[in-house]
């Protein structure tokens, strides 16, 4: 019951911030930009989103060899766009881990831990990794520091920084301050700790480089996808600025505020992108199309799930 009303809440709120970002355009503009947009770079960009699938599909199995699990692309390919499928029609992306775990169990009997063990990774160097862009870009746009909310919303990122820092190299003295203060399970304590633990056992430096390497291709991936869907409607966006914005909406959509961050990222990318000049207008179409374009992508693992049985591993 508690659950389903956390969903709903999310659901509400998620609603909420899309009505109020539609109560803020000009219509008129918005569709007009719509009715103008050039096609080939919109499907161009939601192309970009399939190459994204694959080098994450690459940085896993980075870490399914670590743990000795050796598994083909096309079924890594299956496995992962059936789980994103399964992400668009539940409240969390756990639901989605939940089918990798159970699938790749299946076929690797006695290996459960080591494949949670690498989605852990393959989530966590995806997730430090926006941190790192972030602190090497936002002091090129220190003029923007003056801004209140963009000042407010750095802060509010080295603040979840330092407490990750300190949840990874604290993670015991945290533990004990929190059963004083809390009898729960705090199951964000129990994430990182993972996250450490799955470090540690890897093996080979070889593989903590190529995990963040991809990690970053990853995002490098996903600002060129939207710096094209600008073009779509003739903006030209400092592409920099881009991958800037790209980690703020990434790290901050992490926060369970609304149903899978549904209003919160478009929000965010209204507003950074209006701080260079964007139309309220264009950042909200060309957010809500790189949704959809992610959603559509996705839904490939619906087709996959018929036929994944069939895959050889």
């Amino acid at each position: 019951m508690k659950k389903l009303i956390v969903t709903l809440t999310k659901t509400i709120i998620a609603i909420s911030l899309l009505g109020y970002l539609f109560s803020q355009i000009d219509w008129n503009t918005f569709l007009s930009a719509i009715k103008n947009a050039n096609i080939f770079y919109i499907i161009t960009s939601a192309l970009m989103a399939y190459l994204g699938v694959y080098i994450s599909i690459l940085k896993w199995d980075i870490f399914l060899k670590n743990y000795g699990i050796f598994i083909s692309k096309l079924k890594l390919y299956s496995v992962y766009s059936i789980g994103a499928f399964f992400n668009n029609f539940l409240p969390t992306t756990i639901g989605g881990d939940f089918y990798r775990i159970t699938n790749l169990s299946k076929n690797f009997p006695g290996k459960k831990k080591e494949v949670i063990s690498s989605i852990i990774l393959e989530r966590g160097f995806g997730f430090l990794s926006l941190f790192i862009i972030n602190f090497l870009l936002a002091p090129f746009y220190y003029n923007f520091l003056s801004n209140k909310s963009f000042l407010l919303i750095q802060g509010l990122i080295l603040v979840g920084f330092i407490l990750i820092i300190s949840l990874i190299f604290k993670y015991d003295l945290l533990v004990k301050f929190k059963n004083r203060l809390i009898k729960k399970e705090f199951v964000i304590l129990n994430k990182f700790h993972n996250l450490v633990i799955s470090i540690s056992n890897i093996k080979s430096k070889k593989t903590l480089i190529y995990g963040f390497l991809n990690s970053i291709i990853f995002c490098l991936i996903i600002a060129v996808a939207r710096y094209i869907l600008f073009l779509a409607f003739n903006i030209q966006v400092d592409f920099f600025y881009i991958l800037l914005v790209s980690s703020i909406t990434q790290i901050i959509g992490i926060l369970p505020i609304s149903l899978n961050s549904i209003g919160v990222t478009e929000g965010l990318s209204v507003f950074l992108f209006s701080l260079v000049g964007v139309p309220v207008e264009i950042s909200l179409v060309v957010a809500l199309i790189g949704r959809i374009s992610l959603m559509a992508t996705s839904s490939l693992g619906g087709l996959f799930y018929f036929f994944d049985n069939k895959i050889k591993s």
